[in-house]
């Protein structure tokens, strides 16, 4: 078991959020306190991210498998947003007994666009691959940016977002490799239908990376989901439309026990 470091808020049943790659659980924090008003709130670092320890081999599985030895005793309620997501996904299959719910925020089963399902073009991946190997702390700012670029508080996003990025180092190169990897190839479009436990799904209208189309399709595999599609929010609505996302969560919980 590897050292994985988490901040806590709050008191209650617990809920743990999962960040995206190349991020750490200081760009939750925020939208953590807020959330932890009335429940314990766990952000973990992922593996390799931010203050946390690495793994080896860097591949979905390990990475599983390192988060449920660190979930809580007490079945959790479980948040992923991006890569996070696709995590906790996995992880509410594997250990279905540690976890009460799952949201997911602007996640998909599925990252890659194919011919019957909505995601990234294989070729966008590719570039920002190439450019992450030349300049990663650049890549990730200007990743960042066109997530908020042209909505009202892109501003104040951006400011949040950047003072996240200053906060800890750049993973190293091996661990961003292996999130893009991670992707580029996992597909958990079969675990949707096969989860009991309620499931919330959190997507941006004019996501770049998650298409709200998508809805549609993750609707089809698995009707009890509950979807939400937040009108003008991109890839990060949790800072873009905190308080719509945060009120969106806050009742989910409450009608999932929380």
């Amino acid at each position: 078991m590897i050292n994985l470091y988490k901040e806590t808020y709050g008191q209650g049943e617990p809920v743990v959020m999962l960040h995206g790659w190349a991020m750490h659980s200081g760009l939750w924090r925020a939208f953590a306190e807020q959330l932890a008003v009335d429940r314990q709130v766990i952000c973990f670092d992922l593996p390799g991210h931010g203050r946390s320890e690495n793994v080896q081999p860097y591949a979905l599985d390990v990475l599983v498998d390192e988060l449920a030895l660190a979930l809580p005793e007490q079945p959790c309620h479980l948040v992923g947003w991006s890569l996070g997501g696709a995590l906790a996904l996995r992880l509410a299959e594997k250990s279905p007994n540690k976890v009460k719910s799952l949201i997911l925020i602007a996640s998909n089963p599925h990252f890659l666009s194919t011919q019957d399902w909505l995601g990234v073009a294989p070729n966008i991946l590719a570039d920002f691959v190439g450019n992450i190997q030349k300049n990663a702390s650049v890549t990730l700012l200007r990743f960042m940016s066109l997530q908020v670029k042209g909505m009202p508080e892109m501003k104040s996003c951006l400011k949040q977002i950047k003072e996240a990025l200053q906060e800890c180092a750049v993973p190293e190169l091996e661990v961003l490799m292996g999130g893009l990897q991670i992707l580029k190839t996992a597909d958990l479009r079969s675990t949707l239908p096969a989860l009991t436990l309620p499931v919330q799904m959190i997507l941006g209208e004019y996501d770049s990376l998650v298409p709200a189309q998508l809805s549609e399709q993750c609707e089809s595999l698995a009707p009890q989901i509950e979807m939400h599609v937040i009108e003008g929010a991109g890839h990060v609505p949790f800072i873009s439309h905190e308080q719509q996302v945060l009120a969106l969560i806050r009742d989910f919980l409450l009608r999932s026990g929380a």
